[in-house]
């Protein structure tokens, strides 16, 4: 198999027009010899934050010593992005080789795989092929049906910042999308939740509670965390409860006695951050002190917080994760298109943020990092994602827009999103042929007033305006 008919069979089925489940995914992992069985996962969910998460945890592992799988979606750039090990993608040959495999497994199956199970079920082989000692699993979409909750318990699970997306498919609330992604929670797993609103964690530390220990139902989120802010299962209750919910051995349990699963919720009253600019962040969280990480957005330290909460699980279970590891896994985590810095003089940045809670979190960064500034947007959108709401939030710090189509069928009209700018904002909006035409109207407008320069609203145009602005500094 060549590559160009390794990537075709990752661009065939839609999950759109796809039965919803998990039965096509378990009959190829059968198929193919369940090569997931032999692997330990970090499983990580949520609306936002949940790659950033994974890259995070996955260099803390990497820089402890433990040969460490990543899997995230989409890629920016190239398909291999998706899969890499210790921080080194997929090679070609063996994408192409493990491609092939996938595709002989698939012609015996009674229904044909949605791309997303398939490049799933490519991941689980290699990384099971390679050894990894651990591999840390980015959920797709939702959780409870995800192509990747086709694993069997994680050491840890971990659920980030829940929001509105995808509603068609998880729920048309947060609690209803809460619920379908706390569906990764499995018997025997540590589970790290970010804090948020206490609706969205009462379902998600019922769905613990339950999972572990049916007898006794959570009734008050406000008492699921002693002064740690993480608790075992049984101390998850408004009662005195002696029990505790085991693991399935001490060997899963890693190097340790440790058999409690436990249940964290971040705390934000023990996160502190000393300094912050456009070079890096450095901050305290619980006994973690003066952590550097060169990730932005003010948004990255909680959810370096999750991080440390999952790396303080894993000590529970005896895994070796010196405080240097940290430190150098936090130092060295890369995750580019996340309020990225693309440039200095002038300022370019680039985001990611598809959604009103993303748009949120990049309004959050704007106030940190750029305050009392105006910026000039670059602004391309997907048709079926919420601009409205993401125009009405953002237009208040804008000082210009110039609007682009992202390669994509999806993709919203430039006209059509400079009509909808105008509803909310009376200043310039410009159009641009390309991505790339709009960056470098929005870098001449910039040079010549100072205006901060931020590209946002898909994933699906972060990889070239990043390939441009370097290509340009060359």
């Amino acid at each position: 198999m060549d590559w160009n008919e390794a990537i075709a069979l990752f661009h065939g089925a839609d999950w759109k027009h796809a039965k919803i489940g998990l039965e096509r995914m378990k009959d190829l992992m059968k198929v193919l010899g369940n090569p997931q069985k032999d692997l330990k996962f970090i499983h990580i969910a949520g609306t936002n934050g949940k790659g950033s998460v994974c890259s995070m945890t996955a260099s803390v592992l990497t820089a402890a010593g433990y040969r460490t799988g990543l899997y995230v979606s989409p890629h920016l750039d190239a398909f291999n992005e998706r899969i890499s090990i210790d921080g080194a993608y997929i090679s070609d040959e063996d994408f192409r080789r493990i491609a092939g495999k996938i595709n002989a497994a698939v012609s015996t199956l009674r229904e044909e795989p949605t791309d997303f199970e398939l490049i799933t079920a490519l991941s689980l082989c290699y990384f099971a092929e390679q050894n990894c000692d651990f591999v840390v699993l980015e959920v797709g979409m939702g959780g409870r049906l995800d192509a990747t909750n086709v694993i069997d318990a994680p050491v840890a699970a971990g659920i980030m910042s829940i929001g509105l997306d995808h509603t068609e498919v998880l729920g048309d609330t947060e609690e209803l999308i809460a619920k379908e992604k706390a569906g990764i929670i499995k018997k025997g797993s540590d589970v790290v939740v970010l804090h948020q609103k206490p609706s969205v964690l009462e379902v998600i530390a019922e769905k613990f509670r339950r999972v572990n220990s049916e007898a006794y139902p959570v009734s008050d989120t406000s008492e699921l965390n002693d002064e740690h802010n993480c608790t075992s299962e049984a101390e998850m209750t408004t009662d005195t409860v002696s029990s505790s919910c085991t693991s399935e051995s001490s060997e899963k349990a890693g190097n340790s006695e440790h058999t409690a699963s436990h249940f964290c919720i971040t705390d934000p009253s023990s996160l502190s951050v000393h300094s912050r600019d456009l070079s890096c962040q450095v901050f305290d969280y619980k006994n973690f002190r003066d952590i550097k990480m060169p990730l932005l957005g003010a948004y990255q330290t909680e959810n370096a917080s999750a991080v440390l909460e999952i790396i303080s699980c894993l000590r529970a279970r005896g895994y070796k994760i010196s405080d240097e590891s940290v430190r150098t896994g936090l130092l060295n985590a890369k995750w580019p298109g996340r309020f990225e810095l693309l440039s200095t003089e002038p300022v370019l940045i680039v985001d990611g943020a598809h959604n009103p809670d993303g748009v949120m979190a990049l309004i959050n960064s704007i106030k940190t990092f750029l305050p009392h500034e105006k910026i000039c947007f670059v602004m391309g959108v997907m048709k079926d994602k919420d601009y409205h709401e993401m125009l009405r939030l953002i237009t208040p710090f804008a000082e210009s827009f110039v609007t682009e189509l992202p390669y994509s069928a999806r993709g919203l009209d430039p006209e059509v999103l400079k009509k909808e700018i105008a509803a909310y904002f009376s200043g310039p909006v410009d159009t641009a042929g390309s991505v790339t035409e709009a960056v470098d109207k929005a870098l001449a407008h910039a040079k010549e007033t100072s205006t901060p320069v931020i590209c946002f609203g898909s994933l699906y145009q972060v990889a070239d305006i990043r390939k441009h602005v370097m290509n340009s500094a060359n």
